[in-house]
């Protein structure tokens, strides 16, 4: 892997002043609805634990399997827009208001509903951990002029994101990251592939190593490997827009986290009319040294919807 200088951004998370009550309001200003929303949530559901966190509105904030921390809590997950003229927003990047200091502004959330085992989630507290079957979050917010509808799933041991994008309006992006994960520093090991195979392998740089980056703008899936606890994770991208790129753009930080970002409209405008989903699918596994890229290409293979081939992959809109 080449290496490259980068500034690393390290995450303030904006948390709530209020004491925890029964029911408490989020701290997201301008919200549409009013819907009471917890701060933090776990779901546990067979060997697989994720956080949802209410300081980065309401979007994955880590996960574990079978109690080995696969990807890292303090990084942001979610979807960001960075809007030319305007500057960074989405889950944990807020702006400054020019002219009134101590305002922010931030993506809007109008919607948050959780579902455990397929029924909704009635009661709603401060912290709550889940247990069951299966977990869904749907969530609508609203970056400046573009909508997203967006979706964390978990169920039979795999991890769905989806969002859909959609704009009225032209937006004039430098870049977006339709979703994201931030992988454990204690991965050590890589894969980058496509249907037919892999397309590249390595290993992620050691500390003190300085952050580098890369850019993967033909793969499909990544995976990757923790040899200590013998355990590993493949994401694929399951759907993609057939008028968006969705490269995967990646910043090995050693010590912090092997940040893994799906990039879409670099340099370009999201055209007025815009309606496009992106959907990425995460699956976990258990492997030895020597089978390790085997087992996790086996996994992208079983990842993949069963209206997608070994030549093609879903797009919509």
């Amino acid at each position: 892997m080449k290496s490259a200088s980068i500034h690393v951004c390290f995450l303030i998370l904006f948390t709530c002043g209020s004491q925890a009550t029964a029911q408490t309001k989020s701290p997201t200003v301008g919200d549409a609805a009013k819907n009471d929303r917890p701060e933090k949530l776990t779901a546990t559901i067979g060997d697989v634990l994720i956080r949802i966190d209410g300081p980065k509105l309401w979007t994955l904030s880590g996960f574990d399997f079978q109690n080995s921390k696969i990807a890292v809590e303090d990084s942001a997950y979610g979807s960001v827009l960075n809007i030319n003229g305007v500057g960074i927003l989405g889950s944990a990047h807020f702006l400054d208001v020019p002219g009134k200091p101590g305002e922010v502004e931030k993506e809007q959330v109008s919607l948050v509903q959780l579902f455990l085992d397929e029924r909704p989630v009635m009661e709603i507290t401060p912290t709550m951990n889940l247990v069951g079957e299966s977990f869904r979050m749907a969530r609508e917010s609203k970056i400046r002029g573009v909508q997203l509808n967006s979706s964390v799933t978990l169920r039979d041991g795999v991890l769905i994101e989806t969002v859909r994008l959609r704009s009225a309006e032209a937006v004039d992006l430098k870049v977006s990251y339709p979703l994201m994960y931030a992988w454990s520093p204690v991965m050590s090991q890589y894969l980058f592939g496509e249907d037919q195979g892999v397309q590249r392998r390595g290993n992620f740089l050691s500390e003190p190593a300085k952050p580098a980056e890369g850019l993967e703008k033909t793969s499909r899936w990544m995976a990757v490997y923790n040899p200590r606890d013998q355990k590993g994770a493949v994401v694929s991208v399951t759907k993609r827009p057939k008028t968006a790129d969705a490269w995967l753009q990646f910043t090995d930080a050693p010590g912090i986290y092997r940040k893994l970002r799906l990039m879409s409209f670099s340099e370009k405008t999201m055209p007025a009319g815009f309606d496009g989903t992106f959907q990425m699918t995460v699956g976990f596994f258990t492997a030895t040294d020597n089978d390790w890229e085997s087992q996790a290409q086996k996994r992208m293979q079983q990842l993949q919807p069963p209206a997608v081939t070994q030549s093609t992959i879903t797009h919509n809109h």
